[in-house]
């Protein structure tokens, strides 16, 4: 994570730890999941110029 800005490694930890809270999967997934989640939304959020959303996580198989 020392490699993302620090409002993308903000969104990052959030997510994970929502992740390890809800106890849906193991540090390394969390961490994984996190990372590709909080730049998706930081994409995302710079292709509307407005800051990220909430995090929601919906599990996707």
């Amino acid at each position: 994570m020392r490699s993302l800005n620090p409002s993308t490694r903000e969104k990052a930890i959030e997510i994970a730890n929502f992740l390890l809270a809800n106890g849906e999967v193991d540090k390394a997934q969390a961490v994984a999941i996190s990372i590709a989640e909080a730049r998706r939304l930081a994409r995302q959020a710079r292709m509307v110029n407005e800051p990220a959303p909430a995090y929601s996580y919906t599990r996707r198989l």
